[in-house]
């Protein structure tokens, strides 16, 4: 493509969707994505995404671990990506969940 007066062939440039992951809400949040300590470390996905209905508010995720599936509290959730979800939670404490709800 090249525009009058510039003299030089512009080419469109196309960005990467998934270059650096999105920010998103709880709502969108789907089984199967990763769930991570707060250093990063992958520690189960996610099983299900758990609403107090009557109040429409988040209460937090089942997560599939090696251990078996554990409920992580609205709380305990930094961020939640694309492709991941951020918990607030050390490697040692997520030995420490309760089962899910």
């Amino acid at each position: 493509m090249t525009y009058a007066g510039l003299g030089a062939a512009i080419s469109p440039t196309v960005e990467r969707m998934d270059a650096d992951p999105v920010p998103i809400a709880y709502t969108a949040l789907q089984p199967g994505t990763p769930v991570q300590t707060s250093d990063g470390r992958e520690f189960g996905t996610v099983v299900a995404v758990l609403v107090d209905a009557p109040v429409d508010v988040f209460d937090g995720i089942n997560v599939r671990t090696a251990d078996g599936t554990r409920f992580v509290d609205a709380d305990q959730i930094g961020r939640i990506f694309t492709t991941h979800v951020c918990t607030t939670l050390s490697w040692a404490e997520t030995a420490d969940l309760r089962g899910a709800r």
